[in-house]
């Protein structure tokens, strides 16, 4: 039979280790290290699953007011503002674009009017050309948009609700 040593102290068991529990862990120990921790219980029962319990919460919902207030949108004819800046600064679409790393082809697109530029593209032309392209959007005139397309469910689902 092989001698085993104590699992908090070292020194040599005579006899049968002692079984205890300190911090969730089972340890074998001399008898006098075993004042440490608990006897260990070989027939606990096997704990609980725990149920967690339903919070309630709520949702913060934006104020009237708020909810337009960080929507921007582009000024009227953002295109010829855009070219007018660029050509006064002595610069090519294709120049233009390698500075702020975008293509010329993109670039004539916007000046066309074609396409919208995406918000990462307008601030880098905002910043380079030195102009400003959006302008807040109120309610009236998000309201007005909203109109010209007719109803959504959105619209009714608001409609019912008050």
């Amino acid at each position: 039979m092989t001698e085993k040593q104590c699992e908090i102290c070292g020194v040599q068991i005579a006899g049968s280790p002692q079984r205890i529990v300190i911090d969730g862990s089972t340890l074998e120990v001399c008898k006098s290290c075993a004042r440490f921790g608990k006897p260990e219980d070989k027939w606990s029962p096997v704990p609980r699953k725990m149920v967690p319990v339903e919070r309630a919460f709520t949702v913060k919902r934006p104020k009237p007011r708020d909810q337009f207030k960080d929507l921007v949108e582009l000024v009227p004819e953002f295109g010829r503002k855009i070219r007018e800046a660029r050509e006064s600064l002595g610069l090519s679409p294709e120049e233009l674009g390698a500075k702020i790393k975008e293509k010329a082809a993109l670039l004539k697109k916007i000046e066309r009017e074609e396409i919208s530029p995406e918000d990462e593209i307008r601030k880098k032309l905002e910043r380079e050309l030195n102009i400003k392209l959006t302008d807040q959007a109120t309610e009236a005139k998000v309201k007005a948009s909203s109109a010209s397309r007719g109803l959504t469910l959105g619209d009714i689902a608001s409609i019912k609700r008050k």
